[in-house]
């Protein structure tokens, strides 16, 4: 198989034309012909419909992603080598979820420009056990995480190095009612009805935090789920809507809070203190990755995401 038979089906499928797509790729009629049956060949399956215009079969649709983002990441790789040796520039690879890498992470990043000034960064989003066994595989260089009881116990101290990067919490909020009060209050001894809770689902690395939490409150509460999702976004507008209870880490809240769309719901015993924590395999010892970890030894703790 020849890359050119990946970009000539990438053209046809563009022009929807065998002359035209000929043409543009600077090769008769027949010959583009010949190559497109070549690469129908070499996959096993028909990949158009010889029609005016010319449409793709099933197959040939699934093809066209796959040739697309082959042809992306090939170039990209070409382009990597063309500029010489990887060295500073080679981007670092951080694993991390879609909440760290919004509210987090670009604050974090500047932080550090006054001792590394800019450098070139990947920043891969996924849950969080996915994350760790992308660090533990050395698929990435650093694992940007909320700590918890997850983390805990797939994160060996013995291979891997850890630095605790900020404090934050998990804060009860509701929506306001009539009278701008939470719409789920929660209280110790409170013998209210269940209260409609917008939980987290297992894949997000803070439902094990909670879940400690609240099996040590001295009385149990009376929480009803009626929504569950892998995303604090999504949880979040849920809570604006007046849907239920959340509990939702400050960085994520901080803005609703402030216009009022949301309110604390509960006092400071229902409130999580958790860490947002940074890991590397020990073994690694790639300039930018330690220059980074000796950046971070200069200061202990950045301050809460406000």
């Amino acid at each position: 198989m020849q890359l050119e038979w990946l970009e000539d089906f990438i053209e046809l499928t563009r022009t929807r034309s065998l002359s035209r797509a000929a043409e543009n790729r600077c090769v008769t009629h027949p010959a583009f012909g010949r190559r497109i049956r070549a690469l129908e060949e070499w996959v096993g399956t028909p990949l158009i419909e010889r029609t005016q215009p010319v449409s793709l079969t099933p197959c040939g649709a699934l093809f066209l992603d796959a040739a697309t983002q082959s042809l992306e990441l090939l170039t990209a790789v070409r382009a990597q080598f063309k500029g010489g040796p990887l060295s500073r520039d080679e981007p670092v690879r951080i694993a991390t979820g879609r909440t760290l890498a919004c509210d987090f992470f670009p604050d974090w990043y500047e932080s550090l420009h006054p001792q590394l000034g800019s450098f070139a960064v990947s920043l891969l989003t996924s849950g969080a056990q996915e994350a760790i066994s992308r660090l533990s595989a050395g698929e990435v260089d650093l694992l940007l995480s909320f700590s918890s009881p997850l983390t805990q116990s797939l994160i060996d101290p013995q291979r891997f190095d850890s630095r605790v990067l900020a404090k934050e919490q998990l804060l009860p909020v509701s929506a306001p009612d009539a009278q701008g009060q939470p719409r789920q209050q929660i209280a110790a001894g409170s013998n209210a009805l269940s209260i409609p809770w917008l939980a987290f689902s297992p894949s997000l690395a803070l439902r094990g935090v909670l879940a400690q939490h609240l099996e040590r409150l001295p009385q149990r509460l009376a929480l009803r789920m009626v929504y569950q999702a892998d995303s604090y976004d999504a949880i979040l507008e849920m809570a604006k809507r007046g849907k239920g209870l959340a509990w939702l880490p400050q960085m994520v809240v901080n803005d609703a809070l402030a216009s009022g769309e949301l309110l604390i719901a509960g006092g400071a015993e229902f409130c999580v203190s958790f860490d947002v924590s940074l890991h590397r395999l020990r073994d690694n010892q790639s300039e930018m990755v330690m220059k980074i970890w000796e950046a971070l030894a200069a200061f202990e703790t950045l301050p809460p995401s406000s």
